[in-house]
């Protein structure tokens, strides 16, 4: 199976090429594999296929195009096309499109260069620049194309410049030559091609044909544009002119030296990100105080309704205005979809914009959302524009993009929110250096790599307390309809787990719907099944399960899995040991390395808010986070009922040596143990009396859970098993809940 879009739209299925003919079908095909393995909504079709012109019959024909496809494709790719709530998913593999395949060999490529593997990096950016075969999405035609064609192209020149600079550096000079002189004659106002193909020939011996190459780009930016070449450009046709000697780099230089004595700079894409720049800033960047000639910049959005609380969080941001030399320049907002950070972040911008009389940057990176990622290029354009840098005056190549930003920034007090960041490598080059600068950054990430590496300030999110939950209901919905109803209100808040998002999802239903009460509202939420396509507003793509979609997307095949078996559990929390029941046996690994494995992915998930460690080795999923993992259907029933079945084994013997050691009572060692023993068990769980009474402290709501669980199942053995441990333990310590947990040992028994 192959999907190739860096050209025309094509399809081959068996080695067989695919037609589709109709334009409408060929643009919802483009437009699914543009967002391969995500949901796309039936608005976001929509709008995709006719932005503000689309017909009343619009919907209709989303689904006519889409259900046309299916029968018109192959079964093998007809089955992958899935219809989900309110949209559709398109499931492709990585190697199996173009365009990702594409994007992941350019990244290792990147990540080849930081380590110095230039030969390697070369390769990769070879076959990555081979799959192209003309211009992306040639023959598609709908809005959503051109947008989407410049940010391929964008990533596509990238990839050229990035090869160009490892080339030269290689003194492959004359094999550059080509590929960059058929790349300039498709765009010839690209100054940044034009400079490497310049450079390429210069150092090939023909200084003639370069200069014939600058000033022909001169003509054209003059001609058809109106403008002058950049500072760079007119100093590499100076520094050729002249026969500068700098400009001859041997191979063995590193890159820092690519720069030409006159003040050029010379493309240094491969520079690592940790690097000092080779030279001080460029002759075209601008003073210190260029930014205050220009209009303030003041892009933060305005404050979300319904802020609550935030307290202890606003004042560990407020340690960003600390003029100290220590003091944390950089903090990160990290927390699970739907916890608030960008409210935070509005919130704090603007209650302290005095401290920042240069102005505030702010982006959305769509780093976690339904809108292809930022490209850091493309961002540094918008701030330097904002910033008064005439867009004539901005250099295409990245690294230069940073170095005028930097010195733009420097010497100013601006304030650069970086919303919605997806990892550190999209958010590095935006990172002003000035001390006088400070950056706040959001992500469902907690970014360790920038804490670490920057100093950071680590501002994690968790949820809202019941009374603060109450209070965002109010805020939005009213406070007297709360105040008339505070039972409802305060259940209400515990279905929505404390999620700010998912208050005011419910408190804005209420809102539009003045005459419902509360408890109705309470009542039709309180259904798990119901939950959260309850908390959902029409025509509004900002749901939790959209946001919880969008990070379930950037997990590894191996972190899935894991989540949808630990999504099983039905306690409030579990141990390390019992995800390892959940999770068995790593395909193909040793004890040892399974073991090390479930905590590299159990580390990656906490790393992105899906699971909270809540004590050591000790981890808890969000109650909606659990039922949307449940509800998208990604482990299969073969696989769900041997997991269960490892899960209940693993407590039951748990529970039977716990019960063993302290003392005589209800359950015999005998009747505790199942026939089959899980394989790598620890012999003798517990040391002594007080780390089991400590154990059943601590699992006695698991326990419960569990047993609910297992009547559900039909598993009496379980639910005997269970129920008689857990009683034993409850009336030999005393414990207060005692008669409320046997009403429900005494439900799970008379369900089986």
């Amino acid at each position: 199976m192959h999907y190739g879009i860096l050209g025309s739209l094509e399809i081959h299925s068996d080695g067989r090429l695919v037609d589709v003919v109709r334009p409408r079908r060929r643009a919802v095909l483009a437009f699914l594999l543009l967002h391969a393995n995500r949901r796309v909504g039936t608005d976001q079709l929509v709008d995709a296929l006719w932005a503000e012109a689309a017909p009343r019959t619009a919907r209709a024909q989303v689904h006519s195009a889409v259900s046309a496809l299916r029968g018109g494709l192959p079964a093998v790719i007809a089955e992958r096309l899935s219809s989900e709530p309110a949209g559709y998913r398109l499931s492709v593999e990585e190697e199996e499109l173009d365009a990702t395949a594409f994007s992941s060999r350019l990244a290792a490529a990147r990540e080849l260069v930081d380590r110095d593997e230039r030969d390697g990096a070369v390769l990769l950016l070879r076959e990555a620049l081979g799959m192209w075969r003309g211009v992306a999405l040639d023959g598609v035609d709908a809005p959503f194309a051109e947008p989407a064609r410049v940010r391929l192209e964008e990533e596509r020149f990238v990839a050229y410049e990035l090869l160009a600079d490892l080339e030269m550096l290689a003194g492959r000079h004359l094999e550059l030559v080509p590929d960059l002189t058929a790349l300039l004659n498709r765009y010839p106002a690209r100054e940044s091609i034009t400079e490497r193909l310049a450079m390429a020939l210069y150092r090939s011996g023909r200084q003639a044909d370069a200069l014939s190459v600058l000033r022909g780009s001169r003509e054209v930016l003059a001609e058809e544009y109106g403008l002058d070449p950049g500072p760079g450009l007119a100093d590499l046709e100076l520094a050729v002119l002249r026969g500068e000697p700098g400009l001859w780099v041997p191979p063995h230089r590193p890159a820092a030296v690519l720069t030409a004595p006159v003040g050029h700079r010379a493309p240094t894409a491969a520079r690592p990100a940790d690097a000092a720049p080779a030279t001080t800033p460029a002759a075209d960047a601008p003073p210190a105080d260029a930014g205050r000639q220009s209009p303030r910049p003041a892009q933060v959005p305005g404050p979300t309704a319904g802020f609550v609380g935030r307290g202890r969080e606003l004042a560990a941001l407020d340690r960003l205005l600390d003029p100290g030399p220590d003091a944390a320049r950089i903090a990160v907002l990290s927390g699970p979809a739907g916890s608030g950070k960008t409210s935070l972040a509005l919130r704090w911008a603007h209650g302290n914009a005095d401290a920042f009389p240069d102005g505030e940057l702010f982006v959305d990176l769509h780093g976690y959302d339904a809108a292809d990622p930022e490209l850091p290029g493309r961002v540094l354009e918008r701030f330097l524009l904002a910033l008064g840098v005439p867009g004539a005056r901005i250099p295409a190549d990245l690294a230069q993009r940073e170095d005028l930003y930097r010195s733009c920034t420097a010497g100013l007090r601006v304030l650069v929110v970086l919303d919605n960041a997806q990892d550190y490598q999209q958010i590095r080059p935006l990172l002003p250096g000035s001390a006088l600068c400070r950056t706040l950054v959001t992500s469902r990430s907690r970014l360790s790599r920038l804490v670490a590496g920057t100093g950071a300030a680590a501002v994690p999110l968790t949820v809202l307390t019941p009374e603060e939950s109450v209070e965002v209901i109010g805020r939005i919905a009213g406070a007297e309809r709360v105040a008339a109803a505070p039972d409802a209100a305060r259940e209400l808040a515990r279905l929505c787990g404390g999620l700010p998002l998912a208050l005011r999802i419910a408190a804005a239903r209420l809102a539009a719907e003045p005459s419902t009460p509360l408890a109705r509202l309470a009542a039709e939420l309180a259904p798990e099944e119901d939950r959260l396509a309850g908390l959902e507003l029409p025509g509004d793509d900002r749901t939790l399960s959209g946001s919880l979609d969008h990070t379930l997307r950037r997990l590894t095949a191996e972190q899935a899995r894991l989540l949808h078996l630990l999504s099983l559990h039905p306690g409030p929390g579990l141990c390390l040991a019992a995800a390892g029941a959940l999770a068995g046996a790593l395909t193909g690994a040793p004890e040892a390395s399974s073991a090390l494995r479930l905590r590299r992915s159990l580390r990656a998930l906490e790393e992105i808010h899906l699971l909270d460690q809540v004590a050591e080795d000790r981890f808890a999923m969000h109650e909606l986070v659990r039922l949307h993992v449940r509800r998208s259907g990604g482990l299969p029933p073969s696989e769900r009922a041997p997991a269960l079945d490892r899960m209940s084994d693993w407590y039951v013997r748990r529970a039977g040596a716990a019960t063993r050691l302290l003392g005589p009572g209800a359950v015999e060692p005998e009747a505790v143990e199942p026939g089959t023993a899980e394989p790598g068990a620890e012999a003798a769980p517990f040391e002594n009396p007080a780390q089991a009474a400590v154990w059943f402290e601590r699992e006695t709501a698991n326990l419960t859970t569990l047993i609910q669980l297992a009547a559900t199942r039909g598993d009496h053995q379980v639910v005997g098993r269970l129920s008689s441990a857990v009683s034993a333990y409850l009336m030999r310590s005393h414990h207060p809940d005692v008669f409320t947990t046997a009403e429900v040992l005494a439900g799970g028994l008379a369900a089986v």
